[in-house]
């Protein structure tokens, strides 16, 4: 009940600019309790965090390898730009520091990463690259997908087609297959 107040306060204010006396008030729990449990406001966000992203962590690890490589990975990356641009105020958050200074990023990106990456090689092993390694294809597929989230949260005004995410990762995968067949 705590973190489903904390998740209802920093959706409404927009971020961490929120009481831990409004989160009591909002959840029934008293201030003391908050405390005991997280220790400060840094560490409630925190695990608010790690519950939320360690949900896309479920959902990422639930999608089975159909023996379609790139729909594989295609469906891994849809997930999380779906995920970060529907809880914006999360991702913005888990990319700043805490008032300590510390890195926001949970845990549970640990999981996120190891899917993604497991699904890039086995991108790479299909020979669809074309004349790109695993490493250097997973960092512009990161590029797009982090670009689109980064475009969709920082320019709400901007008309962002609906299936912008999925042309725009269509193209690139189409674009690594075309330079295969001209650099052969």
């Amino acid at each position: 009940m705590i973190l489903d107040a904390t998740e209802a306060l920093m959706i409404e204010k927009n971020g961490s600019g929120f009481s831990i006396r409004s989160l009591a008030e909002r959840s029934g729990y008293s201030a003391p309790t908050v405390y005991h449990y997280f220790g400060d406001k840094d560490g409630l966000i925190d695990a608010l965090l790690e519950e939320r992203v360690a949900r896309l962590a479920d959902q990422l690890e639930g999608i089975a390898p159909t023996g379609e490589p790139q729909d594989d990975l295609r469906a891994m990356l849809m997930a999380y730009f779906e995920f970060s641009t529907d809880h914006q105020t999360f991702t913005r958050l888990m990319w700043t520091l805490s008032r300590k200074g510390e890195s926001r990023m949970p845990e549970a990106m640990a999981r996120i990463q190891s899917c993604i990456e497991s699904a890039m090689e086995r991108f790479g092993d299909s020979g669809d690259l074309g004349p790109f390694d695993t490493n250097s294809a997973g960092q512009i597929l990161w590029a797009l997908a982090y670009g689109l989230v980064s475009l969709r949260m920082t320019q709400p005004d901007f008309n962002l087609e609906d299936s912008l995410a999925e042309r725009a990762l269509d193209a690139l995968f189409l674009g690594m297959a075309e330079m295969e067949n001209t650099s052969q």
